[in-house]
């Protein structure tokens, strides 16, 4: 079952799920994808293909969301060497549709700056998000290196939290 906790504010009102797992879509391939990253650099998911992907949907004003990174750039430094590859996918306009696509590009490049974060980040296009069942903020997707989804969280989780899964996708390597 998914539930959201809303949260309203000084700002503008948002949404964050609730953690959870799922293992609904183990086992199914994940869907491809060409994305331009907000550094200009192409990321097609096939090319990939041997190596675990990481994919974080997040927005750069969730909080949870932003706390989550941290937590990613953790595992990014731990086991990128080893192959793991993160993605990181922003939602910003998606969720509120008044953002404009230049405000929305800002705020994604100011979080990754900001953030230092070390691992390509894309905005998302509809088409990614409907492939990908999305639902809200923040998710994550873990994808094995042959392609296959082998678990989705939903909500803020720890490095401890993600870490078993990581080491799932290197067994049997």
């Amino acid at each position: 079952m998914l539930a959201l906790v809303a949260l309203t504010g000084a700002g503008p009102a948002w949404a964050a799920l609730a953690p959870a797992e799922t293992d609904a879509f183990n086992g199914q391939t994940a869907p491809g994808f060409i994305v331009q990253t907000i550094d200009g650099s192409t990321i097609d998911l096939k090319n990939y293909r041997g190596h675990p992907v990481l994919l974080n949907f997040f927005a750069s004003w969730c909080p949870p969301c932003r706390e989550e990174i941290t937590e990613l750039m953790k595992l990014q430094q731990q086991y990128a060497p080893a192959g793991l590859v993160i993605v990181g996918v922003a939602t910003d306009a998606k969720l509120i549709p008044e953002t404009s696509k230049d405000q929305e590009r800002h705020d994604v490049e100011l979080l990754v700056k900001r953030l230092r974060i070390p691992y390509p980040v894309t905005i998302a296009q509809e088409e990614l998000l409907r492939q990908y069942n999305f639902k809200g903020i923040p998710t994550i997707v873990f994808i094995h290196k042959d392609g296959q989804i082998v678990k989705v969280f939903y909500g803020y989780h720890t490095q401890e939290q993600l870490e078993p899964v990581v080491r799932k996708l290197f067994m049997g390597q």
